[in-house]
């Protein structure tokens, strides 16, 4: 029982947990919403659209079994940080540690390796399927090459570990959208208002929502090699506060902190100006306030234990920015039903 709960803190259940819920949300608040939002839109002008109207072309199936695969791909990347991490954790969270304490190197290591060939093989299975052999295996071959090489080299890298970590998250509900429009395109390629207006409409709204995911995690990063600055400095990591210090490090992740905010603020000018006041005071209290907490919790950080709260911190926005969808379904639910 033991071995098996350090396993589930090796891999990090929870965040992996968030991980299909990120998924999740963006196939059934984003894209199953805009389906029918073109359904409904186009039923006056194509004639030529399904019998059972439009609909996921990638079954819930294998839906699932590409969502367990981006978890699977995480979970080894977790194991493979922590195998690399030995020596820097035993300075930065001695009492955490899992690898040679809970989990063998030996076993962490064959955990890893038996966990990415499943993950590669079900991508490529998915891949073979759909008819996106080339792209989908290449995108799972360079997600767990660049986990490997973030955990041997590239976290020690100036900023560039970082930004490999930070697009990786992006990439979480990029792949949703990156599987299925393309075969939308294919199966209702016929009727251009689908292919070249609302499909690209749905890409960009999914692109936001990653550019988020992308900045919050870029941000939480930057904290985190604040947190572990010790360790890092110890074993010879280049991180940002390494190179820069830790007084300026904090500058610079507040300053990404009031940029984030100016662009939510943007989004917000939007939803006042079309009335979309749920969704408006949605993004003040779930967003912008602790945003703004954050801000003033990097400012006054001091100890190890401050910056650990104000990863906590984004991390908890992270979660808020996802559950927003729930929102935004329901409000385009509403339109739906108002124009029909």
């Amino acid at each position: 029982m033991k071995s098996a709960t350090a396993f589930l803190r090796l891999i990090r259940l929870p965040n992996l947990l968030i991980v299909a819920f990120t998924q999740y949300m963006v196939r059934w608040c984003i894209l199953r919403p805009g389906l029918n939002g073109m359904e409904s839109l186009l039923s006056q002008f194509c004639l030529t659209l399904p019998d059972d109207g439009l609909h996921f072309i990638m079954s819930d199936f294998d839906f699932f079994l590409l969502s367990l695969s981006w978890v699977m791909m995480a979970a080894a990347g977790y194991i493979i940080n922590d195998y690399f991490d030995v020596k820097i954790d035993r300075i930065n969270k001695p009492d955490l540690m899992i690898i040679d304490k809970g989990i063998r190197r030996r076993v962490a290591m064959g955990a890893h390796i038996v966990i990415n060939v499943i993950a590669f093989l079900i991508g490529l299975w998915l891949s073979w399927k759909y008819n996106f052999l080339f792209f989908g295996s290449f995108i799972y071959a360079i997600t767990i090459v660049l986990l490997w090489f973030y955990s041997t080299n590239l976290k020690r890298m100036f900023l560039l570990g970082n930004l490999v970590v930070s697009m990786l998250t992006a990439f979480v509900p990029l792949i949703v959208a990156l599987f299925e429009l393309p075969l939308q395109i294919r199966e209702n390629g016929h009727c251009f208002f689908i292919t070249h207006t609302n499909l690209n409409s749905l890409f960009f709204i999914v692109a936001i929502f990653s550019l988020f995911a992308f900045a919050v995690t870029l941000l939480r990063e930057i904290i985190k090699d604040i947190e572990d600055y010790e360790g890092d400095k110890e074993n010879g990591c280049n991180t940002l506060p390494v190179a820069l210090g830790i007084s300026l490090s904090k500058k610079i992740a507040a300053s990404l902190t009031f940029l984030i905010m100016a662009l939510l603020a943007g989004i917000q000018y939007q939803q006042f100006a079309r009335g979309e006041m749920n969704s408006f005071w949605y993004f003040t209290a779930g967003l912008q306030v602790p945003f703004l907490v954050l801000a003033l919790r990097l400012f006054t950080a001091q100890k190890k234990k401050d910056f650990t709260v104000a990863g906590g911190l984004a991390k908890l926005i992270m979660l808020s920015g996802i559950c927003y969808l729930f929102l935004y379904n329901h409000f385009l639910m509403q339109v739906l039903h108002a124009n029909q």
